[in-house]
């Protein structure tokens, strides 16, 4: 008696345990598709930012330059005259940043 109960118990389940299964793999499908999805458009994502550092690393290094001749007399001002802006090493130290962050993009964007 026990054991017709059980079956009859595991039968009314089946339509749920179908159920569950079919929305678990179209969830896995999904999610699959999303992850296809992202891993595309950081692609394209990285190649864009790659192409525009150069312009930024640019600005940096000439930035830099111009806070040291600022320093040195050999120009009239430069637009940041007090604060950490105003040092040219902190210039020298954010375009050498970009300009590493900058090849490492090109190189896995070429690898690719």
């Amino acid at each position: 008696m026990l054991e017709s109960r059980t079956v009859a118990k595991v039968e009314r389940l089946q339509p749920a345990l179908a159920w569950a299964a079919a929305f678990s793999q179209a969830t896995l499908s999904a999610v699959s598709r999303a992850g296809t999805w992202a891993a595309g458009t950081a692609q394209e994502f990285g190649s864009a930012v790659a192409v525009l550092m150069a312009p930024a690393v640019l600005s940096a290094y000439a930035f830099a330059l111009w806070s040291l001749t600022a320093d040195l007399g050999w120009t009239d001002s430069f637009p940041f005259a007090a604060g950490p802006l105003s040092n040219w090493m902190i210039w020298l130290g954010a375009a050498v940043a970009l300009h590493m962050a900058s090849h490492v993009l090109n190189r896995h964007q070429s690898r690719d």
